[in-house]
């Protein structure tokens, strides 16, 4: 009778040891904010943070980096934190160009690439630079594929393969233009796939096809039968695409994975080997890679093979390898996880930016005539020889061309587009960002889509700032608040000492390729791509108006921060 009358007392006992555990672990799983920083009361009040919040946003406008804008705002400071991974740091927000720039340029001992690289890319390419710290292995992996950067390469062997698939692609418009008869249609998909087709030749040396299918498919349609309202859009039937294209689409796109998930790369991880879809593409890509790899070896292997012979990126890299081997007395590795990788990265990564920042353009094009225009009528007086003629300008007279207005142009692309909406660190040590501690481990994203970039900046003070930061107050200019979410190529040129209308990339904020040593590789080649585009297509089209409800502005955030629609309505250029 006496034990069980200790029964009951045990287990109360016992309930509540587990009550106070709950509890305690409840407490512990909190988010614990930075002292100084700004943030959201409730979030530090269950476990999920701000979580619930960005997904409500995301599911209601499909963007996420505008949510981080309004959180700004709504402090009304350039500098706040989100609870955005239970049981981990808060992210450090920042929306300030002189001190993101002193981040990613000179405080680089302080700070290092962001494990949200790694989350991302890690499954999808182990071996490659993109998500490794600054290290000797990551400087190794640059100096393998650096001469993909260089002049010669760029202009000799990228720049006529470029050419060659944008003028598919203006072949592929001129046929859409002819079945739609004055209606607007969709052509995100048109340069999404036209801009793999031009990395495709770039990194390859060959001719995938994407956009050459569409094109005979709409070669052998006489007409099409059209809404009567010429500003409803209308809908052109699509070609298959290669198997190749799928492949690479399927796991370019399985990035988004990791994106949406708390757990990204176990996630994307179980995704890659288990789901038939991802497993089949990462198949079909690894036998693609081997293929080309051999062809290359094949080509200089034997050591026949001259400079000439490079005819694209991985021609480059095999030949690099080849003779570097010689040099230092050892087999030649050619078909390794670190070339295949970073060839993968460099396909992957110049399609998706590009693309989005083609997108971009012809939609700030198409929402400002004028501009347009004015592109226009400064090509023509540049290429005086090709408008007298009545042909389009050469490869080479565009890629050694020099055209302030162009540049300007594609600068405030980028600008207001911001395709890469981003810039992300890690405190490597324990440091500070405006007088605030910063533990080591704290992830830091440098936005370039609010306050100081798009819309007037938030209030500063200047002693809180780094010395560095301090120090460069007039090395870049600043936007006027009255225009500065305007499409404006103007606010980035100058008279310069002789007289010249000169083009300034120092006349405001703008971080579109980062900054520092680990600023975007490929900007040089995409630099090149979107220069052959936007002559060719502004040379060829007049980008005429669309509907409000086929112009909005709205985007959506996946690798890329890219508009939710892209239409035009084309008409031959006058």
């Amino acid at each position: 009778m006496e034990i069980a009358g200790h029964i009951p007392w045990a287990m109360s006992l016992g309930v509540c040891c587990l009550v106070v555990a709950g509890y305690l672990l409840y407490r512990a799983a909190l988010p614990t904010p930075i002292e100084g920083i700004p943030y959201n009361d409730h979030a530090v009040r269950r476990i999920l943070g701000d979580i619930p919040d960005v997904i409500a946003h995301y599911r209601n406008t499909s963007e996420m980096f505008s949510f981080l804008t309004a959180q700004l705002v709504k402090h009304n400071s350039p500098i706040i934190q989100l609870f955005m991974r239970p049981f981990s740091k808060p992210w450090i927000i920042i929306s300030d160009f002189r001190e993101s720039q002193d981040i990613l340029s000179r405080r680089t001992r302080e700070f290092d690439r962001s494990g949200f690289f790694g989350d991302l890319f890690i499954n999808l390419v182990p071996s490659n630079h993109v998500h490794m710290l600054t290290n000797d292995e990551w400087r190794s992996h640059r100096r393998l594929i650096a001469d993909t950067m260089s002049t010669p390469f760029l202009q000799g062997v990228a720049g006529p393969r470029l050419y060659e698939t944008v003028n598919n692609l203006i072949d592929l418009w001129r046929e859409k233009a002819r079945l739609a008869q004055n209606h607007p249609f969709d052509v995100h998909k048109d340069v999404y796939k036209a801009s793999l087709d031009v990395i495709w030749a770039a990194s390859f040396g060959s001719d995938i096809g994407v956009t050459k299918k569409q094109l005979e498919l709409l070669r052998s349609i006489d007409r099409l039968d059209r809404p009567k309202d010429t500003g409803t859009a209308v809908t052109l039937p699509t070609a298959a695409d290669p198997e190749a294209f799928e492949a690479i689409m399927t796991l370019s796109d399985s990035v988004e994975i990791a994106m949406n998930s708390p757990v990204p790369r176990i996630h994307h991880g179980l995704a890659l080997r288990f789901l038939p879809r991802l497993a089949s593409a990462v198949k079909a890509k690894d036998k693609l890679m081997k293929e080309h790899l051999d062809a290359s070896w094949r080509k200089f292997s034997s050591g026949a093979a001259k400079e000439d012979d490079v005819r694209c990126a991985l021609d480059l890299i095999v030949r690099r390898e080849v003779i570097m081997a010689g040099k230092e007395g050892r087999a030649p590795a050619y078909d390794t996880p670190v070339i295949r990788d970073e060839l993968f990265g460099f396909l992957v990564a110049g399609h998706e930016t590009t693309s989005t920042a083609a997108c971009w353009g012809t939609k700030f094009l198409t929402a400002y005539p004028v501009v347009q225009e004015k592109l226009r009528s400064t090509l023509r007086a540049v290429f005086k020889r090709a408008y007298d003629a009545g042909e389009a300008p050469t490869n080479q007279e565009i890629v050694t061309s020099n055209i302030p207005y162009l540049d300007a142009t594609i600068e405030e692309i980028h600008r207001l587009g911001t395709t890469a909406p981003a810039n992300m660190r890690r405190a490597t040590e324990d440091t500070e960002i405006f007088g605030h501690r910063i533990p080591k481990g704290t992830d830091v994203f440098m936005i370039s889509t609010g306050p100081g970039f798009h819309s007037a900046p938030l209030p500063m003070d200047e002693a809180k700032r780094s010395k560095a930061s301090q120090e460069s107050i007039n090395k870049n200019g600043t936007w006027d608040p009255t225009d500065i979410g305007e499409f404006k190529p103007e606010r980035w040129l100058l008279k310069n000492e002789k007289g010249e209308i000169a083009f300034d990339s120092r006349a405001g904020p703008t971080l579109p390729f980062g900054g520092g040593p680990r600023a975007c590789f490929g900007r040089k080649l995409a630099s090149l791509e979107l220069k052959i585009i936007f002559v060719l297509v502004i040379w060829n089209f007049d980008l005429l108006p669309i509907p409000d409800a086929m112009a909005s502005f709205a985007a959506r955030d996946v690798v890329t921060h890219t508009p939710q629609h892209c239409y035009l309505r084309l008409a031959e250029a006058k």
